[in-house]
């Protein structure tokens, strides 16, 4: 798989599991997670990337914790 196409498909990936999250379906954005291992790192990366965008270096942890918390 090329780069590029590894890219869009991690990405497709990462854009599945936050649609299952914000649904309430955590244990399907898990499944999805755990079924894309070649593609984990690009996933977590783009996903941080968002989470980055979102936040200063002030506010991403205390976001994180909500996030974690809520579970």
């Amino acid at each position: 798989m090329d780069q590029t196409a590894r890219q869009q498909e991690a990405f497709n990936a990462a854009t599945a599991m936050v649609t299952c999250l914000l649904h309430g379906d955590r244990e399907e954005a898990r499944r999805i997670a755990f079924s894309n291992d070649i593609l984990y790192a690009d996933m977590l990366l783009i996903l941080a990337e968002a989470l980055a965008d979102g936040h200063t270096p002030d506010t991403w942890q205390a976001a994180l914790l909500a996030a974690h918390l809520e579970d």
